[in-house]
């Protein structure tokens, strides 16, 4: 009669092999950073601010946190980078406490998750943000009034500055400059690591959660939680893992950029 040994060790060998994680294999030793060193995760919404509804019955709340966790604990297995989060549970944050915190945080690079949503669940695709003072696309301006519940245009009490006031002031300056260079390299890691998902691309918007950030920030729509397909694959590990790798890409290509730039400012004159 088989031993219990026996028969686990059977179950086991016949168990299809696990498939190993193709976008672990880019980093087959942990990266090594030297500007680039902390990045500050923002999961959208939380608490009472649910967020979008998805078609696979997840709300936007939920779906963001659970991407950060993994993304986080991706970065941090593949690089020497730390990697903190506005929020790790079920809390609410209001729009400005997230920039703020990230600054609390010293924070060298800032990204706030969210998904997108559509009336009729048909469009898909994943969008990379950086702040703008204004916007005339439409699309822009619903997509910021859902997101964070007002107007871009609509003066309010909760929202008293504007981006014009906020780049006079040297810091918020040098931070929206970068912001360009960080969105545009968090746009090549997306399309490396998710090649067939739709990239709708690179685009600006007065985001508010993006006017206070003293270092790079942008705003990640991973996907439209209201399309089916693209619901389900949100929901997936592998794809949190693809975002993972595409972020610790892009954190690479901003840290070498910044490498690039010192050693041009410390070369000497001839």
């Amino acid at each position: 009669m088989p031993t219990l040994f026996a028969i686990l060790a059977a179950l086991l060998l016949s168990a299809p092999p696990v498939k190993p994680d193709p976008s672990a294999a880019l980093f087959p030793k942990p990266l090594h950073l030297q500007h680039v060193r902390r990045l500050v995760l923002d999961p959208g919404h939380g608490g009472d601010n649910l967020g979008a509804l998805g078609a696979a019955g997840v709300r936007e709340k939920a779906l963001t946190l659970e991407i950060a966790l993994h993304v986080a604990q991706f970065i941090r297995q593949h690089s020497d980078a730390e990697v903190l989060l506005t929020r790790e549970t079920d809390v609410a944050l209001e729009l400005r406490q997230r920039p703020r915190k990230a600054n609390a945080l010293k924070g060298d690079v800032f990204i706030s998750i969210h998904t997108n949503a559509h009336e009729t669940g048909e469009a898909t695709g994943m969008e990379v943000f950086f702040l703008a003072a204004d916007s005339s696309a439409e699309t822009v301006r619903q997509l910021i009034e859902r997101e964070e519940g007002i107007a871009p245009d609509r003066p309010t009490a909760l929202l008293p500055w504007s981006v014009t006031s906020i780049v006079t002031e040297m810091g918020h300056a040098n931070a929206l400059n970068r912001s360009q260079d960080w969105a545009i390299a968090l746009a090549d890691g997306l399309q490396k690591l998710r090649p067939r998902a739709r990239f709708r691309g690179v685009r600006q918007a007065p985001f508010g959660v993006l006017k206070e950030a003293r270092m790079p920030a942008v705003v990640l729509e991973v996907g439209y939680i209201t399309q089916l397909s693209e619901a389900r694959s949100l929901l997936e590990g592998r794809t949190h893992s693809q975002f993972g790798a595409a972020i610790l890409l892009a954190m690479q290509a901003l840290d070498r950029q910044i490498a690039a730039e010192d050693t041009g400012r410390k070369a000497p004159v001839r």
